[in-house]
Parts: structure tokens; C-alpha cells; sequence
């Protein structure tokens, strides 16, 4: 069986993807009100430091689509309070937003931006790259919930 190539403009939206969940957490964690073209600014520097350096932590991937992170970020930081809304609309006895990790939550606003905001992607697309991401951080529990969630969701945001 032969492994499919994948072209490097995906690989770098995918690596924006990561990048912006990273800096929605970061604000999370820390409560800063940063505006997105700075917390654009900082991860770049941050991960242009990490590729210069032995252990290369957020630089693993492709670089970043500078535009399409920039696009999320301000997508989110804009759309804030209507995401906040879906989410907890979204959520049951079992997924509170008290017992979900910061960093959940992160992928959670990013992918119902992406999916609510941007109608050009198949919403099958973006589900399938939150998942993705999501496995990078977290067990199976998890990867189903934001799965389950975003299936959901998909078809009421998307009608």
C-alpha cells in the first residue's frame, strides 16, 4: 500500500489550526486580552525560536498559512460570545464546561468558527481535522466527544 502525499498547503492550514487552538489556550491559561494580529506576532517569533533550537517542541510541522491563522484568530476573538453560546448549548451532565480541559475548549471554539464561519470547507473536512488535532492532546473520551460534537453540529450549523 502506498502512502498518500499530502501537499504541503493542507499540511501548513493544518499546522494553523494547531497554532491557533495553541494561542486560544494560552489566553485561556493566562486571561490576557491579547488582539490577534499580536498573538499571531508572538507565536511566529516563538515558533521561529523553536525551529532554531535542538528540540524543536511547536515547530515539528509545516509552517504555519500565516493568512488562514490569522483568519481563525480574528474568526473566534471576534465571534466570542455566539461560540461561547454554542458550546454550552452543546454540553450535557457528563460534558460540563467546568470538568473540560482549557485546551478542549480551544478546539472546540476554533472548530465551530471554522465550521460556522467558513461555508467553504466541507464541514466532514473540518471535523476530520479537529479530530486529528484533538488525539494530539488528548485520549479516546476525548477524540469522541469533539467527534460526537462536531457531527452534531455540523448539521444544525450548516442548514
Amino acid at each position: 500500500m502506498t502512502e498518500k502525499t499530502i501537499p504541503l498547503s493542507l499540511k501548513r492550514k493544518s499546522s494553523a489550526r494547531v497554532a491557533a487552538v495553541q494561542c486560544l489556550y494560552r489566553l485561556k491559561i493566562t486571561g490576557e486580552k491579547t488582539a490577534p494580529e499580536a498573538l499571531l506576532e508572538d507565536y511566529l517569533a516563538q515558533w521561529q525560536d523553536d525551529k532554531r533550537s535542538q528540540s524543536r517542541v511547536i515547530s515539528r510541522d509545516a509552517d504555519p498559512d500565516k493568512a488562514f491563522l490569522r483568519k481563525l484568530l480574528v474568526s473566534v476573538t471576534q465571534n466570542q460570545a455566539e461560540i461561547d453560546g454554542i458550546v454550552t448549548a452543546s454540553l450535557n451532565e457528563k460534558w460540563t464546561r467546568e470538568r473540560m480541559s482549557p485546551l478542549l475548549v480551544s478546539v472546540l471554539e476554533c472548530a465551530i468558527s471554522e465550521m460556522k464561519y467558513s461555508q467553504a470547507l466541507n464541514p466532514a473536512i473540518i471535523i476530520d481535522e479537529y479530530v486529528t488535532l484533538t488525539g494530539r492532546f488528548f485520549e479516546a473520551p476525548e477524540i469522541g466527544f469533539v467527534n460526537g460534537l462536531l457531527g452534531t453540529l455540523a448539521k444544525e450549523l450548516r442548514t
